[in-house]
């Protein structure tokens, strides 16, 4: 059975916003698809990158539970950015040394994550997106 040391650690330092200790609990090749960028963070760097504009850019990252299948895993956390609450999680799997290679980021509700998005976005080079609301007949609202 694949240990859990490297993503316990992971989690641990994502909780004390230390993206430097993350780094060694990644592999090389590791992979992150986001909720704030359709286009996957390839390369431990890449993805340390995105971390440290997540967690510069949000108030609080609080790990809160583990499941675990093999070698796949969903953590389970909340995200917040003043008054906005994010429950996320993200399905991560670890490689045969026990080292983050790929993760998935699930984030609800959608006005919480498009406040955190047009803050994070510009940062890693994407679009800023915004909430419109429509009417009944499926128009824009004015």
């Amino acid at each position: 059975m694949i240990s859990t040391d490297h993503l316990d650690a992971y989690l641990a330092a994502m909780g004390r916003r230390d993206v430097a200790a993350t780094k060694p609990h990644m592999a090389e090749d590791v992979v992150i698809h986001s909720p704030i960028i359709p286009a996957p963070f390839r390369g431990r760097d890449a993805v340390a990158s995105v971390l440290e504009a997540l967690l510069g850019t949000i108030d609080a990252f609080e790990p809160k539970r583990l499941l675990r299948d093999g070698a796949d895993f969903v953590a389970v956390f909340t995200v917040r950015l003043g008054d906005h609450v994010i429950d996320g999680m993200d399905h991560m799997h670890l490689n045969e040394e026990g080292l983050v290679d790929s993760m998935t980021v699930a984030w609800r509700p959608l006005p919480a994550i498009v406040a955190v998005q047009q803050k994070l976005a510009p940062k890693l080079g994407g679009a800023a997106l915004q909430l419109v609301p429509l009417t009944t007949n499926g128009r824009q609202a004015a």
